[in-house]
């Protein structure tokens, strides 16, 4: 029987081999595999936003397989705990800051390769989920999660902590939108700042 868990996984790691794919047939043989999952969240008794977890996917690609059943009915090309595993396997996690309380996450990560650019996201959903969706084929090495900070001001927390960033100079200019040139201790002197300021 399929668990959220397994097909969360399993959902993430054919986005992560979506984005790491170079060409166009194996980006739809992925984005196959994302439909059957989201098609197939219902009869196992979970909703799409459950498996798919916020996660930004191609899904304009991806609804065109789930509009027409049959186009991919292939074996899904790993098991749930497969998935799990590999997904897990693709951020470093042995040294994280946990920090908080609450539903949400703001998290940190970067990369040992250049160690002061660091990215300041958020999640309602599983970290490492999020950071491995986000693996591509221009990603310079294994991400490593920094911190992760529980809140229930999930945005709130975020943009205070990229806005603070941001007014000292440190957002890289071309790096997309939450990527800064920081440190963890930094992130963290800041989230304590704003945690102390509001009397928590």
């Amino acid at each position: 029987m399929a668990t959220l868990a397994g097909q969360r996984a399993q959902f993430t790691w054919s986005l992560k081999q979506y984005n790491l794919a170079e060409d166009a047939e194996t980006r739809a043989k992925f984005a196959k595999r994302m439909a059957n999952y989201i098609a197939a969240a219902p009869a196992n008794g979970f909703t799409a936003d459950e498996v798919t977890q916020g996660q930004v996917y191609p899904a304009s690609e991806v609804e065109q397989y789930i509009r027409n059943p049959g186009a991919d009915d292939e074996d899904p090309g790993i098991t749930e705990e497969q998935a799990i595993r590999t997904v897990e396997e693709a951020v470093d996690t042995r040294d994280v800051v946990h920090e908080g309380d609450g539903a949400g996450i703001v998290y940190v990560y970067g990369y040992r390769c250049c160690a002061d650019r660091l990215k300041v996201g958020s999640t309602e959903a599983n970290t490492v989920q999020r950071i491995a969706a986000q693996i591509t084929t221009s990603t310079p090495d294994k991400p490593v999660l920094l911190v992760e900070i529980k809140t229930n001001q999930c945005r709130a927390l975020e943009r205070a902590i990229q806005a603070t960033l941001e007014t000292r100079g440190r957002k890289i200019a071309g790096g997309g939108t939450e990527w800064f040139k920081a440190t963890r201790d930094e992130v963290l002197a800041i989230y304590r700042f704003i945690m102390q300021s509001q009397g928590s």
